[in-house]
């Protein structure tokens, strides 16, 4: 079973609170020079989003989150609380559709418990730099041989761009 935290946006008398945007958070107080001659210092705000996949037998497993068109993924860390026990491997892999690499693959969570981050390839790291029009990223666990035990915890840490109405 793979779970999506629901991110709600706060609503009057909801008793959610925060505060929900439909575009990017842009910091800084200027966007030229200034009189000093000091450039811009605008910058984006960094989001991330979680989810968890928990084993399913042999069967593969892929949870979809959705981030805003246009963002630019600064990193992929990966947590596995509990070893997924499969005969051979379990390898985790982040893409556009299940089973895709387009972001991050080979990630090995039969290990256990330790915090990972991704070797990522120079293709990776260009598509990472701009989603563009997809916004579906699709984290899948592939094991090889029966699995009775096994969670993986993904987080994208990324920023929604100016460009996330664009196609």
């Amino acid at each position: 079973m793979a779970v999506q935290p629901q991110i709600v946006a706060p609503l009057v008398g909801s008793g959610i609170v925060g505060t929900g945007f439909a575009g990017p958070v842009v910091s800084g107080n200027h966007n030229g020079q200034n009189a000093a001659g000091v450039g811009p210092n605008l910058g984006l705000s960094t989001c991330m989003q979680q989810v968890t996949i928990n084993q399913n037998s042999t069967t593969a497993v892929s949870v979809t989150t959705y981030l805003p068109k246009h963002s630019v993924i600064t990193d992929i860390i990966v947590d596995t609380p509990t070893a997924w026990n499969s005969a051979t491997s379990a390898v985790l892999s982040v893409g556009t559709a299940a089973a895709g690499t387009q972001y991050a693959g080979s990630v090995d969570v039969k290990g256990g418990a330790a915090r990972q981050r991704p070797t990522f390839t120079t293709t990776q790291l260009g598509n990472m730099l701009d989603t563009g029009s997809n916004e579906a990223v699709v984290a899948t666990v592939t094991p090889t041989g029966a699995t009775s035990a096994g969670q993986t915890v993904v987080t994208y840490i990324y920023e929604q761009t100016v460009n996330w109405q664009n196609p």
